[in-house]
């Protein structure tokens, strides 16, 4: 969310709202040319890329006739176990990976979030000659306002429940709470339609939109006691650091990519993914009892480390 003297400054082009219109987008001749004028017209020192697009490419190889630096954000270098995401989608992160290649080869820096993040683009590109550097993923802060802990009561999934975020997990977890009376209430937060099973669980509240505002997702968080992340592969999590710009505790698996930026029994609670479920309950009970301490560890994180007024230390690394 800019500020209005930043959008007076900002040029925006297009108008993408999905893979299949950024797709749309970079056959789309017009807004080549407009982005190819404004660059010649400008002739900045370098391009910095936070997100990949279809057109990042072509403004990559417009940077290097012109001899521009070009930053490209590397946000999925690798994934592993393709398989734990189900469905296509494991067949379409081959070709993502393929095409995240070729844009490598016209970058001049490449930035990862995580140290686990740097390890796999090493391995799944071992040829690239550019600067390789880490920059932790920041954030505006909308998490400033105090929250009074008898505000927090749900234990909250965001994201599309795909096998790789471990829906199931959070099920059973909901399933036992429910078997055992326990006073928990939990809360589900997707930008996609739920399935049927998810509808009508006792003490779980569905909240789906096409569209979640930051502001929006904030207030949320706000009321959460904790988010839960029972993730079988990350990279760095999004989730995570939004959940500590607004004091919210994370129970997680404790797997690379999240137990790099989740500190347990100080930020959040870490369990092993084959955990039984009681586990996962005794991280929800140990959150409960020190939720006010936790959730000042959290904001004090996300100020340190995650939050946008610490980008200047890191502009001479990337430039």
């Amino acid at each position: 969310m800019l500020d209005e003297d930043i959008k007076e400054k900002s040029v925006f082009f297009g108008n993408s709202e999905s893979v299949f219109t950024s797709l749309i987008e970079g056959i789309d001749y017009r807004l080549l040319q407009a982005i190819d004028e404004f660059i010649n017209h400008e002739r900045p020192d370098a391009i910095y890329m936070h997100n990949i697009h279809p057109l990042n490419y072509r403004i990559a190889k417009f940077a290097k006739a012109h001899d521009i630096t070009f930053i490209q954000h590397i946000h999925e270098p690798f994934v592993e176990n393709k398989s734990v995401y189900g469905g296509i989608y494991k067949y379409f992160l081959n070709i993502f990976e393929y095409l995240q290649g070729k844009l490598l080869n016209l970058t001049d820096v490449a930035v990862v979030s995580s140290n686990i993040a740097a390890n796999l683009f090493k391995r799944r590109y071992p040829n690239y000659s550019g600067k390789l550097i880490k920059v932790p993923l920041m954030y505006e802060d909308l998490g400033k306002d105090n929250v009074p802990p008898e505000s927090r009561r749900y234990i909250t999934f965001i994201g599309p429940p795909i096998p790789a975020k471990g829906p199931e997990i959070f099920l059973k977890i909901v399933e036992y709470s429910n078997n055992h009376a326990l006073p928990l209430q939990y809360l589900l937060i997707s930008r996609y339609p739920l399935e049927d099973h998810f509808c009508d669980i006792p003490n779980l509240t569905l909240y789906h939109k096409d569209q979640i505002s930051d502001p929006e997702m904030a207030k949320l968080l706000h009321q959460s006691l904790m988010t839960i992340t029972p993730y079988k592969t990350a990279r760095q999590s999004s989730v995570v650091l939004t959940s500590y710009m607004c004091g919210t505790p994370v129970l997680s698996s404790d797997i690379d990519g999240l137990r790099e930026s989740i500190h347990h029994l100080k930020t959040g609670y870490l369990v092993d993914l084959h955990a039984p479920v009681e586990s996962w309950v005794g991280g929800i009970e140990y959150i409960c009892d020190n939720n006010e301490v936790l959730s000042k560890n959290c904001r004090t994180e996300f100020v340190t480390n995650y939050s946008e007024i610490n980008w200047q230390q890191y502009l001479s690394q990337i430039m």
